[in-house]
């Protein structure tokens, strides 16, 4: 059971428990003013609706008979009962809403099995790339393999970044330094458009499903500014293979290692 679920359920029969005259009215008052603001905020409404709850008459004198106090009493009871009754349905749906997303989101995950390949000028790197993610039963997706039908650049990657995963290409296809610098402080860099797709699908797929693979390489810069990224450097022994079915299962991908042997 969910802990915010059984400490609303804790102060319901706590509160049930609360007899005229005694002093478990103040502790179960403080303990649901506690949970409400712990679970909702400060100014969340149900604090008001607490605090407008009135266990005495709002108008009496000293004459006043005591069953008038006791059915005050009773009904300010019930009142409190019933707005914790509703936390705890607000609560429930809240997670049930929750476990639905992600289980919808689970789902469209794994009945897809695109992955898109961002990559440069280095065909032999791209070409390894593709064809490690076709052993793993996966579909690799190059864009300039993709249709045009009449559409823009960004249009194209747009709409074929519905994919269950990326791999980015950095490698060394072009040489730059600072204009402060010499051209002997010139570094290898990935191209403008590799980096900047790099960040588009940081943004769109978020970090964990975004896999940077480098070119091993003297004087290869690495983008700055990426922390949380994983970059895997592109070894000839293919040890980078098994780094990325390692990333793909910590998704919850299902692919077999043994397929990339």
């Amino acid at each position: 059971m969910n802990n915010s679920i059984k400490l609303i359920e804790e102060i319901i029969n706590q509160a049930q428990e609360i007899e005229y005259g005694n002093e478990q009215l103040d502790i179960v008052q403080k303990r649901a003013d506690m949970m409400i603001r712990k679970l909702f905020g400060d100014n969340s409404h149900y604090i008001k609706l607490l605090n407008s709850i009135h266990y005495s008459p709002m108008m009496w004198s000293p004459g006043t008979s005591e069953s008038v106090f006791i059915r005050s009493f009773n009904r300010g009871k019930q009142e409190l009962l019933n707005l914790l009754n509703v936390i705890k349905e607000d609560v429930s749906l809240d997670l049930k809403i929750n476990k639905e997303t992600k289980s919808s989101k689970n789902t469209k995950i794994s009945n897809n099995t695109n992955v898109f390949i961002v990559h440069g000028h280095n065909e032999e790197i791209k070409q390894a790339v593709a064809r490690t993610i076709e052993k793993l039963k996966l579909n690799p997706i190059i864009l300039h393999e993709q249709a045009n039908k009449g559409k823009t650049i960004i249009e194209k990657l747009t709409d074929n970044s519905e994919v269950l995963y990326t791999i980015v290409i950095l490698s060394g296809d072009d040489i730059a330094y600072l204009k402060t610098d010499s051209h002997e402080n010139a570094k290898f860099r990935a191209r403008q458009n590799v980096i900047f797709e790099l960040g588009y699908f940081i943004g769109k797929l978020g970090r964990e499903r975004v896999l940077a693979l480098h070119q091993i390489i003297d004087d290869f810069e690495i983008p700055s500014d990426y922390s949380g990224v994983v970059f895997v450097p592109y070894d000839d022994n293919g040890k980078w293979k098994f780094d990325l079915v390692r990333e793909l299962k910590a998704i919850g991908v299902d692919v077999d290692a043994n397929k990339i042997i």
